[in-house]
């Protein structure tokens, strides 16, 4: 009996990896209002997941911002929308933070699985992408990016076993990718894994004279060929890429954009980034021979991009800890680190409940959200979002277009649309006009009143402490509603 009862429990305990995944999970899920109510992208997908599903079809022109009403929209992330808004519409925000987590957590536990294989040190693996998923912690944020985190640690692994002869099956790549292009514009980072695979195999084929590169070279240039191919099987086609190009190149937008700034390594949030960048250096200059040309360009690459732009910081996050993965074989480490791996290989040995555990905690996630106490802190905050003047607003319906606080405009629209469309919100833009516009109106610039004329704007939805909305009583226009919030004028 006692046998048949332990043997019962073993289906139960969860191995090392599957307690990174939980860790991670409930990380996620404890920060869920941080999540939610970070910046203001989350509603407008929940809108376009909604809209997509009543119409049967992404949109390609705009929708949303009437300015520009009618001109051509690239559904980027279209995708994405869908799944964030039937993770809503079952568990309501707290099915948004459920899924953030578990796509946080299956990240970092594929990369976790490949780094042990590659360095077959538990613990050092462990602590290695467990730093990597606190650099991207700065970014866990209800936004598509967090479907790319996933992407790019199945394409990392993917390639990198390609390479090492482990797998030829080049026809998975193109299907990885028609997902990956539909979900977040961020897929061109897999074009850029592989051109960092193209540069370090021709080094070792050219400059090495590695001869068994060559045909992993012929390899890759086919998987980006059918890449590049199944990328434009989306809403837009080949305007997806010329947009998102367009936007990234776009200076005055970034400029605008406070997470692609460089980050402040003075900034406690930043610190987790500099440390994993130092790690990095030091393993590879400490343990040069076991790194490839192919890692170093990785490494090198992706190190650059989130020191230019504190937005990539996610992505270093998931491939470092891969790559550094193979320095760590055979490497030195104390006695008392390969005491505590053998106890945990013992329990493991014991462990055979495979995805049993990790399903539990999915499963224990939902039923502590569903908790009144706690789950109703995973909901959009009226100190953050105009949630009572919105409210207002659909009992009281006015009249003339909205000007709005650009933050806002994705929740104004989940809210009220389409009965009242928005000046401008966090996706309308990917060109800087009506950014522009917007700036000339926030700071009282020279012919902001024109640009109220031009768009016939008769309601103004903003923060109360705006000098526009002083501005705008001085003008004659009424409150007709008033919080700490936000302000709501008409136009007498």
């Amino acid at each position: 009996m006692k046998t048949k009862i332990v043997s019962a429990v073993s289906y139960f305990i969860p191995r090392f990896r599957d307690a990174l995944f939980i860790l991670l999970f409930f990380s996620v899920l404890a920060g869920g209002s941080v999540l939610l109510n970070t910046d203001g992208d989350l509603p407008r997908h929940l809108l376009m997941g909604r809209n997509i599903l009543e119409t049967g079809k992404p949109p390609t022109t705009e929708i949303f911002s009437y300015p520009y009403a009618g001109r051509e929209y690239v559904p980027h992330e279209w995708l994405a929308g869908v799944i964030f808004y039937l993770s809503w519409l079952v568990f309501d925000l707290n099915g948004v933070v459920v899924l953030a987590g578990t796509l946080i957590g299956a990240a970092f536990l594929l990369i976790f699985i490949q780094s042990y294989l590659n360095s077959r040190e538990l613990l050092l693996s462990f602590l290695l992408v467990l730093l990597g998923a606190v650099v991207t912690s700065i970014h866990w944020l209800a936004r598509p990016h967090l479907f790319t985190m996933v992407f790019l640690a199945i394409w990392l692994i993917l390639i990198d076993r390609l390479a090492r002869g482990k797998q030829n099956r080049i026809g998975i790549f193109p299907l990885v990718m028609l997902f990956w292009a539909n979900i977040h514009a961020e897929y061109i980072v897999g074009f850029l894994v592989l051109l960092a695979y193209l540069a370090g195999c021709g080094w070792s084929y050219l400059i090495e004279r590695n001869t068994g590169a060559l045909a992993t070279l012929r390899s890759l240039l086919v998987i980006f060929l059918l890449s590049f191919i199944v990328s434009l099987v989306n809403p837009a086609g080949l305007k997806a890429w010329t947009t998102v190009a367009g936007y990234i190149n776009n200076e005055y937008l970034m400029s605008r954009i406070t997470e692609t700034q460089q980050p402040d390594f003075l900034d406690t949030d930043s610190l987790p980034l500099l440390g994993l960048l130092v790690i990095s250096g030091i393993v590879i200059a400490g343990n040069r021979t076991r790194f490839t040309p192919v890692d170093i360009f990785l490494i090198t690459g992706f190190g650059l991009m989130c020191v230019i732009s504190a937005r990539n910081a996610h992505l270093f996050g998931v491939t470092a800890p891969l790559v550094l993965s193979r320095g760590l074989n055979g490497i030195r480490v104390p006695k008392s680190i390969k005491n505590v791996e053998a106890m945990i290989a013992r329990l493991e040995a014991h462990a055979r409940g495979g995805p049993i555990p990790v399903i539990i905690s999915l499963l224990a996630g939902l039923f502590f959200l569903a908790h009144p106490q706690i789950g109703s802190h995973n909901r959009f905050d009226p100190a953050v979002f105009p949630v009572d003047a919105v409210q207002w607003l659909g009992e009281n319906p006015q009249t003339g277009q909205m000007f709005n606080a650009f933050d806002w405009g994705g929740y104004i629209l989940f809210h009220l649309w389409p009965s009242q469309q928005v000046f401008i919100e966090s996706q309308t833009d990917t060109t800087g006009d009506l950014t522009r516009m917007y700036e000339t109106v926030v700071t009282l610039d020279e012919g902001w009143g024109k640009i109220f004329d031009q768009y016939d704007i008769r309601l103004v939805l903003i923060p109360p402490d705006w000098t526009l909305a002083s501005e705008l009583k001085n003008q004659g226009w009424v409150v007709t509603y008033k919080d700490a919030t936000a302000v709501i004028l008409v136009e007498k």
